[in-house]
Protein backbone atom coordinates (compact mmCIF):
# COMPACT_ATOMS: atom_id res chain seq x y z
CA UNK A 1 0.00 0.00 0.00
CA UNK A 2 1.61 3.27 -0.89
CA UNK A 3 2.45 5.84 2.30
CA UNK A 4 2.50 8.98 -0.39
CA UNK A 5 1.29 10.18 -3.55
CA UNK A 6 4.12 12.32 -4.08
CA UNK A 7 5.09 11.29 -7.82
CA UNK A 8 9.39 12.49 -6.69
CA UNK A 9 8.88 8.58 -4.85
CA UNK A 10 9.53 5.42 -6.67
CA UNK A 11 6.86 3.13 -6.77
CA UNK A 12 10.04 0.69 -5.77
CA UNK A 13 10.14 1.93 -1.86
CA UNK A 14 6.91 3.41 -1.66
CA UNK A 15 5.61 0.38 0.08
CA UNK A 16 4.08 -0.80 3.77
CA UNK A 17 6.58 -3.26 5.00
CA UNK A 18 8.03 -4.94 1.91
CA UNK A 19 9.52 -8.53 1.46
CA UNK A 20 12.22 -9.76 3.07
CA UNK A 21 15.22 -10.72 1.14
CA UNK A 22 16.90 -13.61 3.61
CA UNK A 23 20.77 -13.23 4.67
CA UNK A 24 20.99 -16.47 4.01
CA UNK A 25 20.46 -16.26 0.31
CA UNK A 26 22.59 -13.29 -0.26
CA UNK A 27 26.25 -13.98 -1.99
CA UNK A 28 28.86 -12.35 -3.72
CA UNK A 29 28.19 -11.72 -7.12
CA UNK A 30 24.59 -10.55 -6.83
CA UNK A 31 23.22 -6.87 -7.82
CA UNK A 32 21.26 -5.02 -5.23
CA UNK A 33 19.29 -1.31 -5.93
CA UNK A 34 19.39 1.24 -3.48
CA UNK A 35 17.70 4.56 -3.06
CA UNK A 36 18.58 7.99 -1.16
CA UNK A 37 17.76 11.37 -1.20
CA UNK A 38 21.13 13.45 -3.01
CA UNK A 39 18.71 16.43 -3.28
CA UNK A 40 15.10 16.89 -1.69
CA UNK A 41 13.85 18.64 -5.01
CA UNK A 42 14.61 15.39 -6.89
CA UNK A 43 13.26 12.99 -4.22
CA UNK A 44 14.86 9.14 -3.79
CA UNK A 45 17.46 8.30 -6.70
CA UNK A 46 19.03 4.82 -7.65
CA UNK A 47 21.98 3.75 -7.12
CA UNK A 48 23.25 0.08 -7.44
CA UNK A 49 25.06 -2.55 -4.70
CA UNK A 50 27.34 -5.08 -6.02
CA UNK A 51 27.69 -7.96 -3.36
CA UNK A 52 31.34 -8.78 -2.36
CA UNK A 53 30.68 -10.99 0.18
CA UNK A 54 29.28 -11.83 4.07
CA UNK A 55 31.45 -10.75 7.02
CA UNK A 56 30.38 -13.75 9.43
CA UNK A 57 29.94 -12.41 12.91
CA UNK A 58 31.52 -9.04 12.01
CA UNK A 59 29.31 -6.78 14.54
CA UNK A 60 29.61 -9.73 17.37
CA UNK A 61 28.18 -13.69 17.42
CA UNK A 62 25.81 -13.97 14.66
CA UNK A 63 25.67 -10.70 13.81
CA UNK A 64 26.50 -10.55 9.87
CA UNK A 65 27.53 -7.63 7.87
CA UNK A 66 26.94 -7.38 4.07
CA UNK A 67 29.52 -6.02 2.35
CA UNK A 68 28.84 -4.27 -0.94
CA UNK A 69 30.63 -1.64 -3.96
CA UNK A 70 27.86 1.18 -4.11
CA UNK A 71 28.40 1.77 -8.26
CA UNK A 72 25.92 5.29 -9.65
CA UNK A 73 26.45 8.06 -11.17
CA UNK A 74 26.20 10.16 -8.09
CA UNK A 75 28.30 7.53 -6.00
CA UNK A 76 30.83 7.86 -8.72
CA UNK A 77 31.17 11.59 -7.24
CA UNK A 78 30.81 11.98 -3.46
CA UNK A 79 31.52 8.07 -2.66
CA UNK A 80 29.76 7.17 0.68
CA UNK A 81 28.33 10.01 2.48
CA UNK A 82 27.56 11.26 5.57
CA UNK A 83 23.71 11.34 5.98
CA UNK A 84 23.52 8.13 3.53
CA UNK A 85 22.80 6.24 6.80
CA UNK A 86 19.90 3.94 6.17
CA UNK A 87 19.55 4.18 2.62
CA UNK A 88 17.59 1.03 1.78
CA UNK A 89 19.00 -1.78 -0.94
CA UNK A 90 16.70 -4.17 -2.44
CA UNK A 91 17.00 -7.45 -4.82
CA UNK A 92 14.67 -8.13 -6.26
CA UNK A 93 12.04 -6.23 -4.84
CA UNK A 94 12.65 -7.60 -1.60
CA UNK A 95 14.36 -5.22 1.28
CA UNK A 96 17.97 -6.50 1.80
CA UNK A 97 18.73 -4.30 4.11
CA UNK A 98 20.57 -1.01 4.88
CA UNK A 99 23.39 1.04 4.39
CA UNK A 100 25.45 1.81 7.48
CA UNK A 101 29.12 1.82 7.89
CA UNK A 102 31.98 2.76 5.45
CA UNK A 103 35.68 1.64 5.19
CA UNK A 104 37.63 4.60 5.18
CA UNK A 105 37.47 7.99 3.57
CA UNK A 106 39.79 7.96 1.28
CA UNK A 107 39.46 4.15 -0.76
CA UNK A 108 38.95 4.24 -3.90
CA UNK A 109 36.00 2.52 -4.39
CA UNK A 110 32.43 3.36 -2.40
CA UNK A 111 32.87 0.12 -0.21
CA UNK A 112 29.67 0.05 2.18
CA UNK A 113 28.88 -2.18 4.84
CA UNK A 114 24.84 -2.95 4.49
CA UNK A 115 23.07 -3.99 8.04
CA UNK A 116 20.49 -6.99 7.32
CA UNK A 117 16.98 -5.82 7.64
CA UNK A 118 16.34 -8.80 9.27
CA UNK A 119 18.72 -7.96 12.60
CA UNK A 120 17.38 -4.48 12.52
CA UNK A 121 13.91 -5.75 13.26
CA UNK A 122 14.94 -7.43 16.60
CA UNK A 123 16.24 -4.56 18.36
CA UNK A 124 19.65 -6.07 19.70
CA UNK A 125 20.87 -4.00 22.07
CA UNK A 126 24.39 -1.66 21.84
CA UNK A 127 27.08 -4.10 23.41
CA UNK A 128 29.47 -2.86 26.31
CA UNK A 129 31.95 -1.16 26.31
CA UNK A 130 30.13 0.80 23.58
CA UNK A 131 28.22 3.74 25.74
CA UNK A 132 26.01 6.17 24.65
CA UNK A 133 28.52 8.70 24.16
CA UNK A 134 31.15 6.57 21.93
CA UNK A 135 28.50 4.58 19.54
CA UNK A 136 28.50 7.53 16.63
CA UNK A 137 32.27 6.50 16.50
CA UNK A 138 32.55 2.78 17.04
CA UNK A 139 35.70 1.56 14.74
CA UNK A 140 35.73 -2.15 14.38
CA UNK A 141 37.95 -4.93 13.13
CA UNK A 142 40.24 -4.39 10.07
CA UNK A 143 39.21 -6.29 6.94
CA UNK A 144 40.21 -6.72 2.98
CA UNK A 145 38.49 -3.28 2.54
CA UNK A 146 40.08 -1.99 5.36
CA UNK A 147 38.17 -0.38 8.81
CA UNK A 148 34.44 -0.14 9.35
CA UNK A 149 33.21 1.94 11.09
CA UNK A 150 29.52 3.74 10.85
CA UNK A 151 28.75 6.58 8.79
CA UNK A 152 28.57 9.56 10.53
CA UNK A 153 25.70 11.41 10.96
CA UNK A 154 26.07 14.91 10.32
CA UNK A 155 24.59 17.50 12.63
CA UNK A 156 22.97 20.45 11.16
CA UNK A 157 22.49 23.53 13.31
CA UNK A 158 20.26 26.37 12.13
CA UNK A 159 22.32 29.95 11.32
CA UNK A 160 25.68 27.58 12.68
CA UNK A 161 28.10 30.08 13.60
CA UNK A 162 31.38 29.73 13.14
CA UNK A 163 32.69 30.38 16.21
CA UNK A 164 30.43 28.06 17.99
CA UNK A 165 31.54 25.19 15.61
CA UNK A 166 35.51 25.48 16.64
CA UNK A 167 33.96 26.11 20.42
CA UNK A 168 32.48 22.78 20.40
CA UNK A 169 33.75 20.23 18.40
CA UNK A 170 36.47 18.66 20.18
CA UNK A 171 34.11 18.35 22.52
CA UNK A 172 31.37 17.08 20.44
CA UNK A 173 33.79 14.67 18.70
CA UNK A 174 35.28 13.13 22.10
CA UNK A 175 31.40 12.10 22.38
CA UNK A 176 31.24 10.55 19.10
CA UNK A 177 29.09 12.89 17.08
CA UNK A 178 29.68 13.58 13.62
CA UNK A 179 30.56 17.47 12.96
CA UNK A 180 28.11 20.24 13.15
CA UNK A 181 27.03 21.80 9.63
CA UNK A 182 25.57 25.37 9.11
CA UNK A 183 21.21 24.82 7.64
CA UNK A 184 18.77 27.53 7.61
CA UNK A 185 15.84 28.34 9.90
CA UNK A 186 12.64 26.65 9.16
CA UNK A 187 9.18 26.75 10.34
CA UNK A 188 9.15 25.22 13.90
CA UNK A 189 7.95 21.76 14.24
CA UNK A 190 7.35 22.45 18.30
CA UNK A 191 3.06 21.03 17.74
CA UNK A 192 2.30 18.08 20.19
CA UNK A 193 0.73 16.48 17.07
CA UNK A 194 1.95 15.35 13.31
CA UNK A 195 0.96 18.28 11.13
CA UNK A 196 -1.33 16.33 8.25
CA UNK A 197 0.35 14.53 5.60
CA UNK A 198 4.09 14.17 7.39
CA UNK A 199 5.16 11.22 7.17
CA UNK A 200 8.34 8.97 6.53
CA UNK A 201 8.90 7.52 3.31
CA UNK A 202 11.79 4.54 2.83
CA UNK A 203 14.63 6.35 1.73
CA UNK A 204 13.59 9.68 2.81
CA UNK A 205 15.90 11.74 4.89
CA UNK A 206 14.89 11.59 8.67
CA UNK A 207 16.30 14.03 11.01
CA UNK A 208 16.71 13.26 14.99
CA UNK A 209 15.96 16.62 16.79
CA UNK A 210 18.24 17.77 19.14
CA UNK A 211 16.94 21.02 20.02
CA UNK A 212 14.06 21.93 18.54
CA UNK A 213 12.15 26.26 18.30
CA UNK A 214 14.39 29.11 17.75
CA UNK A 215 17.46 26.82 16.73
CA UNK A 216 17.37 23.68 15.26
CA UNK A 217 20.07 21.23 15.37
CA UNK A 218 19.21 17.61 13.91
CA UNK A 219 21.23 14.54 13.07
CA UNK A 220 20.28 13.59 9.53
CA UNK A 221 20.30 10.35 7.93
CA UNK A 222 17.83 8.09 6.38
CA UNK A 223 14.51 6.00 6.92
CA UNK A 224 15.29 2.18 5.81
CA UNK A 225 11.36 0.72 6.21
CA UNK A 226 7.73 1.72 7.32
CA UNK A 227 5.02 -0.14 7.99
CA UNK A 228 1.94 1.69 9.41
CA UNK A 229 3.03 4.04 11.77
CA UNK A 230 6.67 2.28 12.96
CA UNK A 231 9.71 3.05 11.00
CA UNK A 232 13.22 2.04 10.66
CA UNK A 233 16.50 4.15 10.21
CA UNK A 234 20.22 4.33 10.06
CA UNK A 235 21.42 0.61 10.24
CA UNK A 236 23.64 1.90 13.03
CA UNK A 237 22.96 3.43 16.58
CA UNK A 238 22.70 7.21 16.64
CA UNK A 239 23.81 7.67 20.31
CA UNK A 240 23.81 4.16 21.33
CA UNK A 241 21.11 4.98 24.36
CA UNK A 242 18.88 1.73 23.64
CA UNK A 243 15.26 3.39 25.09
CA UNK A 244 14.99 6.58 23.86
CA UNK A 245 12.98 9.63 24.03
CA UNK A 246 14.13 11.65 20.64
CA UNK A 247 12.06 13.83 18.50
CA UNK A 248 12.21 13.14 14.86
CA UNK A 249 11.16 15.14 12.50
CA UNK A 250 10.93 15.32 8.11
CA UNK A 251 14.09 16.68 6.42
CA UNK A 252 14.81 18.59 3.34
CA UNK A 253 18.13 18.09 1.54
CA UNK A 254 19.40 20.99 0.08
CA UNK A 255 22.30 19.16 -1.73
CA UNK A 256 24.98 16.96 -1.21
CA UNK A 257 28.33 18.23 -0.75
CA UNK A 258 31.10 15.92 -2.26
CA UNK A 259 34.35 16.31 -0.69
CA UNK A 260 37.54 13.74 -0.82
CA UNK A 261 37.56 14.24 3.24
CA UNK A 262 34.02 12.52 3.34
CA UNK A 263 31.11 13.66 1.93
CA UNK A 264 28.05 14.85 3.21
CA UNK A 265 24.12 15.82 2.98
CA UNK A 266 23.54 19.70 3.59
CA UNK A 267 20.08 19.09 5.49
CA UNK A 268 17.77 20.68 7.83
CA UNK A 269 14.78 19.61 9.53
CA UNK A 270 10.82 20.74 8.85
CA UNK A 271 8.00 19.07 10.10
CA UNK A 272 7.65 17.26 13.47
CA UNK A 273 6.65 13.24 12.39
CA UNK A 274 6.88 11.81 15.78
CA UNK A 275 9.55 10.07 18.12
CA UNK A 276 12.54 7.97 18.48
CA UNK A 277 11.75 4.75 20.80
CA UNK A 278 14.97 2.50 20.02
CA UNK A 279 18.37 3.52 19.46
CA UNK A 280 20.28 0.44 19.31
CA UNK A 281 23.19 -1.91 17.67
CA UNK A 282 21.70 -2.35 14.44
CA UNK A 283 19.00 0.64 13.82
CA UNK A 284 16.95 3.38 15.40
CA UNK A 285 13.12 2.84 15.30
CA UNK A 286 10.11 4.81 16.56
CA UNK A 287 6.09 5.41 15.84
CA UNK A 288 5.17 8.57 13.72
CA UNK A 289 2.46 10.59 15.95
CA UNK A 290 2.95 11.69 19.26
CA UNK A 291 5.83 13.72 20.40
CA UNK A 292 7.95 12.75 23.55
CA UNK A 293 8.95 15.11 26.60
CA UNK A 294 11.44 17.84 25.70
CA UNK A 295 13.23 19.96 28.30
CA UNK A 296 12.10 23.63 27.87
CA UNK A 297 15.10 25.78 27.76
CA UNK A 298 14.35 29.97 27.38
CA UNK A 299 17.62 32.19 27.08
CA UNK A 300 17.04 35.97 27.37
CA UNK A 301 19.49 38.24 26.05
CA UNK A 302 20.33 42.12 27.14
CA UNK A 303 23.56 43.14 25.37
CA UNK A 304 25.02 46.09 23.93
CA UNK A 305 23.64 47.30 20.42
CA UNK A 306 23.26 50.26 18.54
CA UNK A 307 19.82 49.70 18.22
CA UNK A 308 18.78 49.76 21.91
CA UNK A 309 15.19 49.46 22.89
CA UNK A 310 14.48 47.77 19.42
CA UNK A 311 16.06 44.91 19.22
CA UNK A 312 18.83 45.04 22.18
CA UNK A 313 16.83 42.21 24.24
CA UNK A 314 15.70 39.00 22.62
CA UNK A 315 13.33 35.91 24.42
CA UNK A 316 14.43 32.62 22.31
CA UNK A 317 12.68 29.42 23.40
CA UNK A 318 14.14 25.63 22.85
CA UNK A 319 12.84 22.18 22.96
CA UNK A 320 15.78 20.12 23.99
CA UNK A 321 15.82 16.45 23.78
CA UNK A 322 15.76 13.91 27.17
CA UNK A 323 19.43 12.80 26.91
CA UNK A 324 20.66 10.80 29.95
CA UNK A 325 23.71 13.15 29.86
CA UNK A 326 23.80 15.46 26.88
CA UNK A 327 20.90 17.72 27.39
CA UNK A 328 23.03 20.34 28.75
CA UNK A 329 25.40 19.80 26.15
CA UNK A 330 22.94 20.63 23.48
CA UNK A 331 21.23 23.44 25.35
CA UNK A 332 24.37 24.74 25.58
CA UNK A 333 24.99 24.60 21.43
CA UNK A 334 21.71 26.00 21.36
CA UNK A 335 22.87 29.15 23.57
CA UNK A 336 25.73 29.72 22.13
CA UNK A 337 24.40 29.82 18.79
CA UNK A 338 21.87 32.00 19.71
CA UNK A 339 24.35 34.71 20.97
CA UNK A 340 26.71 34.52 18.71
CA UNK A 341 24.69 36.97 16.00
CA UNK A 342 23.49 38.94 19.05
CA UNK A 343 26.65 40.68 20.37
CA UNK A 344 26.85 43.55 18.09
CA UNK A 345 31.24 44.10 18.30
CA UNK A 346 34.08 41.87 18.92
CA UNK A 347 35.36 44.46 21.30
CA UNK A 348 34.79 42.08 24.26
CA UNK A 349 32.72 43.68 27.86
CA UNK A 350 31.79 42.87 30.92
CA UNK A 351 28.65 40.07 30.56
CA UNK A 352 26.40 38.28 33.04
CA UNK A 353 25.40 35.02 33.21
CA UNK A 354 22.00 34.13 35.15
CA UNK A 355 21.59 30.53 35.29
CA UNK A 356 18.40 29.18 37.02
CA UNK A 357 18.29 25.43 37.02
CA UNK A 358 15.52 23.00 37.51
CA UNK A 359 16.20 19.69 38.28
CA UNK A 360 14.22 16.14 37.92
CA UNK A 361 14.50 15.99 41.72
CA UNK A 362 12.39 18.81 42.17
CA UNK A 363 15.57 21.09 43.11
CA UNK A 364 16.03 24.31 41.88
CA UNK A 365 19.19 26.18 41.88
CA UNK A 366 20.57 29.90 40.86
CA UNK A 367 23.65 30.15 39.57
CA UNK A 368 25.52 33.59 38.61
CA UNK A 369 28.68 33.49 36.45
CA UNK A 370 30.62 36.76 35.29
CA UNK A 371 33.14 37.34 31.78
CA UNK A 372 35.18 40.01 31.19
CA UNK A 373 37.46 39.94 28.02
CA UNK A 374 38.56 42.88 25.95
CA UNK A 375 38.41 40.82 22.56
CA UNK A 376 36.40 37.90 23.06
CA UNK A 377 32.96 37.53 21.19
CA UNK A 378 31.31 35.81 24.64
CA UNK A 379 28.83 33.32 23.13
CA UNK A 380 31.19 30.30 23.37
CA UNK A 381 32.60 30.97 26.91
CA UNK A 382 28.77 31.95 28.36
CA UNK A 383 27.70 29.11 26.86
CA UNK A 384 30.70 26.84 28.66
CA UNK A 385 29.75 28.88 31.37
CA UNK A 386 25.92 27.34 31.73
CA UNK A 387 27.57 24.26 30.62
CA UNK A 388 29.83 23.67 34.03
CA UNK A 389 26.99 25.18 36.13
CA UNK A 390 24.03 22.57 34.80
CA UNK A 391 26.92 19.63 35.26
CA UNK A 392 27.71 20.65 38.25
CA UNK A 393 23.96 19.53 39.38
CA UNK A 394 23.34 16.60 37.08
CA UNK A 395 26.84 14.93 37.42
CA UNK A 396 26.33 12.93 40.75
CA UNK A 397 27.60 9.84 42.23
CA UNK A 398 24.37 10.22 44.55
CA UNK A 399 21.29 10.27 42.41
CA UNK A 400 19.78 9.86 39.00
CA UNK A 401 19.14 13.66 38.39
CA UNK A 402 18.52 15.33 35.18
CA UNK A 403 17.86 18.71 33.58
CA UNK A 404 13.85 19.88 33.92
CA UNK A 405 14.22 23.04 32.53
CA UNK A 406 16.63 25.84 32.04
CA UNK A 407 16.60 29.63 32.76
CA UNK A 408 19.17 31.30 31.51
CA UNK A 409 19.91 35.25 31.02
CA UNK A 410 22.86 37.13 29.82
CA UNK A 411 23.13 40.53 30.37
CA UNK A 412 26.62 42.65 28.93
CA UNK A 413 27.85 45.88 29.00
CA UNK A 414 30.73 47.45 26.57
CA UNK A 415 33.11 48.54 29.73
CA UNK A 416 35.89 45.61 30.64
CA UNK A 417 35.03 45.72 34.50
CA UNK A 418 38.44 43.17 35.18
CA UNK A 419 41.04 43.78 37.59
CA UNK A 420 43.87 41.26 38.53
CA UNK A 421 45.10 40.86 42.41
CA UNK A 422 49.00 41.65 42.35
CA UNK A 423 49.59 42.25 45.58
CA UNK A 424 48.21 41.62 49.40
CA UNK A 425 49.87 43.57 53.32
CA UNK A 426 48.47 42.54 56.36
CA UNK A 427 48.64 46.50 58.23
CA UNK A 428 49.47 45.22 61.33
CA UNK A 429 50.29 42.29 63.50
CA UNK A 430 47.15 41.22 65.67
CA UNK A 431 46.12 38.87 68.97
CA UNK A 432 43.57 35.62 68.03
CA UNK A 433 39.89 36.95 67.90
CA UNK A 434 41.72 40.35 67.27
CA UNK A 435 40.19 42.06 63.80
CA UNK A 436 43.14 43.54 61.43
CA UNK A 437 42.71 44.72 57.65
CA UNK A 438 44.64 43.14 54.84
CA UNK A 439 45.50 45.47 51.81
CA UNK A 440 44.82 44.50 48.92
CA UNK A 441 46.31 45.74 45.35
CA UNK A 442 44.24 45.49 42.09
CA UNK A 443 45.30 46.57 38.48
CA UNK A 444 42.16 47.20 36.74
CA UNK A 445 42.01 46.75 32.62
CA UNK A 446 43.19 50.13 31.19
CA UNK A 447 43.48 52.09 34.50
CA UNK A 448 45.89 52.64 37.17
CA UNK A 449 46.58 51.02 40.31
CA UNK A 450 43.88 50.68 43.12
CA UNK A 451 44.20 49.49 46.94
CA UNK A 452 41.18 48.33 48.91
CA UNK A 453 41.12 47.48 52.37
CA UNK A 454 39.08 43.96 53.61
CA UNK A 455 38.53 43.85 57.49
CA UNK A 456 39.06 39.86 58.83
CA UNK A 457 38.88 38.88 62.46
CA UNK A 458 41.70 36.43 63.51
CA UNK A 459 40.55 33.49 64.50
CA UNK A 460 39.92 32.47 68.17
CA UNK A 461 42.58 30.18 69.60
CA UNK A 462 44.87 30.40 67.00
CA UNK A 463 48.72 29.81 68.48
CA UNK A 464 50.99 32.53 68.68
CA UNK A 465 53.32 32.90 65.58
CA UNK A 466 53.75 33.62 61.85
CA UNK A 467 51.24 32.81 59.10
CA UNK A 468 50.06 33.39 55.70
CA UNK A 469 47.22 35.27 54.38
CA UNK A 470 46.04 33.52 51.23
CA UNK A 471 43.65 36.25 49.37
CA UNK A 472 42.17 34.81 46.15
CA UNK A 473 39.64 35.50 44.07
CA UNK A 474 36.82 33.39 43.19
CA UNK A 475 38.28 31.73 40.21
CA UNK A 476 41.50 30.56 42.35
CA UNK A 477 39.28 29.99 45.84
CA UNK A 478 37.97 26.35 44.94
CA UNK A 479 42.17 25.53 44.88
CA UNK A 480 43.14 26.97 47.97
CA UNK A 481 40.00 25.79 50.00
CA UNK A 482 40.99 22.04 48.18
CA UNK A 483 44.96 22.66 48.94
CA UNK A 484 43.73 24.30 52.53
CA UNK A 485 41.78 20.93 53.47
CA UNK A 486 38.50 23.18 53.47
CA UNK A 487 36.49 21.17 50.95
CA UNK A 488 34.33 18.72 52.68
CA UNK A 489 32.92 15.52 50.63
CA UNK A 490 29.93 15.53 49.85
CA UNK A 491 28.31 12.42 51.50
CA UNK A 492 24.16 13.00 49.67
CA UNK A 493 22.81 14.92 46.77
CA UNK A 494 21.72 17.51 48.80
CA UNK A 495 24.98 18.51 49.87
CA UNK A 496 26.57 18.18 46.45
CA UNK A 497 24.19 21.17 45.86
CA UNK A 498 25.06 23.06 48.73
CA UNK A 499 28.34 22.97 47.53
CA UNK A 500 27.67 24.34 44.33
CA UNK A 501 25.57 26.82 45.22
CA UNK A 502 28.74 27.89 47.72
CA UNK A 503 30.42 29.07 45.10
CA UNK A 504 31.84 32.68 45.42
CA UNK A 505 30.73 35.69 43.43
CA UNK A 506 33.17 36.52 40.43
CA UNK A 507 33.68 39.99 41.78
CA UNK A 508 34.33 38.85 45.68
CA UNK A 509 37.35 38.02 47.11
CA UNK A 510 38.22 34.92 49.99
CA UNK A 511 40.72 35.83 52.45
CA UNK A 512 42.35 32.25 54.34
CA UNK A 513 44.33 32.27 57.21
CA UNK A 514 47.18 29.14 56.20
CA UNK A 515 49.80 27.74 58.86
CA UNK A 516 53.13 28.69 57.99
CA UNK A 517 55.47 25.81 59.21
CA UNK A 518 58.78 24.76 58.47
CA UNK A 519 58.47 21.27 57.07
CA UNK A 520 55.27 19.48 55.78
CA UNK A 521 53.18 17.28 58.76
CA UNK A 522 50.62 14.46 58.80
CA UNK A 523 48.15 13.99 61.58
CA UNK A 524 50.42 17.19 63.36
CA UNK A 525 53.31 15.20 63.19
CA UNK A 526 56.53 16.80 61.06
CA UNK A 527 57.92 14.74 58.28
CA UNK A 528 61.43 16.69 58.25
CA UNK A 529 64.01 15.37 55.07
CA UNK A 530 61.54 15.23 52.33
CA UNK A 531 63.19 15.77 48.59
CA UNK A 532 61.45 18.91 47.00
CA UNK A 533 59.07 17.52 44.71
CA UNK A 534 57.63 15.69 47.18
CA UNK A 535 57.56 18.82 49.67
CA UNK A 536 56.28 20.40 46.92
CA UNK A 537 53.06 18.17 46.58
CA UNK A 538 52.41 18.09 50.49
CA UNK A 539 52.10 21.65 50.65
CA UNK A 540 55.42 21.90 52.63
CA UNK A 541 57.82 24.87 52.96
CA UNK A 542 58.45 24.21 49.15
CA UNK A 543 55.07 25.41 48.53
CA UNK A 544 52.87 28.45 48.15
CA UNK A 545 52.05 28.54 51.52
CA UNK A 546 54.01 27.13 53.83
CA UNK A 547 53.55 23.53 55.46
CA UNK A 548 50.54 21.86 56.93
CA UNK A 549 50.61 18.48 54.61
CA UNK A 550 47.69 16.41 54.64
CA UNK A 551 45.16 17.84 57.53
CA UNK A 552 43.30 20.98 57.51
CA UNK A 553 45.17 24.03 57.59
CA UNK A 554 43.39 27.16 56.06
CA UNK A 555 40.93 28.86 57.84
CA UNK A 556 38.77 30.94 55.96
CA UNK A 557 37.92 34.42 57.81
CA UNK A 558 36.38 36.76 54.84
CA UNK A 559 34.62 36.58 51.55
CA UNK A 560 33.80 40.21 50.84
CA UNK A 561 32.03 41.60 47.09
CA UNK A 562 34.61 44.35 46.03
CA UNK A 563 33.97 44.92 42.52
CA UNK A 564 30.54 44.89 40.27
CA UNK A 565 33.76 42.85 37.54
CA UNK A 566 35.54 40.28 37.62
CA UNK A 567 38.32 39.55 40.00
CA UNK A 568 41.17 37.38 38.82
CA UNK A 569 44.28 35.90 40.71
CA UNK A 570 45.76 35.90 43.93
CA UNK A 571 48.34 37.12 46.44
CA UNK A 572 49.74 36.12 49.80
CA UNK A 573 50.98 37.96 52.42
CA UNK A 574 52.35 37.23 56.13
CA UNK A 575 50.60 37.95 59.43
CA UNK A 576 52.08 37.50 63.26
CA UNK A 577 49.78 36.50 65.48
CA UNK A 578 51.14 38.04 68.77
CA UNK A 579 50.87 36.44 72.78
Amino acid sequence: MPLTRDATVPAAVDVQGPAVYPLKDIKAGQVAKGFTVFSSARGPEPFSAEILGVMRGYLGPEEDLIIARLVGEQIERTGVISGMSGSPVYIDGKLVGAVGYRFGQFTKDAIAGITPIERMMTGAPVPQPMTSTSAGKRALADTPWGRAEPIAIPISVSGLAPGVAEGFGAILAARGYGPLMAAGGSTSSSSAKTPTGQRFFAAGPIAGLMVDGDVKMAGIGTVTWVKGDRFLAFGHPFMGTGISTMPVSNAEIVTTVASGAGSWKMGQATGAVGRLTDDRLHAIAGTMGERPRTVPVTLTVDLPSPRKGQDATDNLRFEVMDHPTDTPLFSAIAIANALQGRVSAENGGTFDVLIDVTLTTGDRVQLTGRLADDTTNPAVPAALAVLAGVQSLTDSDFADVKLAALNVVVRGRAEVDLARIVSAAVVSSAQAGESVDVAVRLLPWRAPLLEQRVKFRVPRGLAPGPYVVVVASAEAAGRVEREGGLVALPRSYADQVALVKAQPMPGSVSVYVVRDEASPRLEGAPLPGLPPSLVELTGGSGGLYGGGGFEARASKVARVVIGDGVIVGEAVARLVVTE
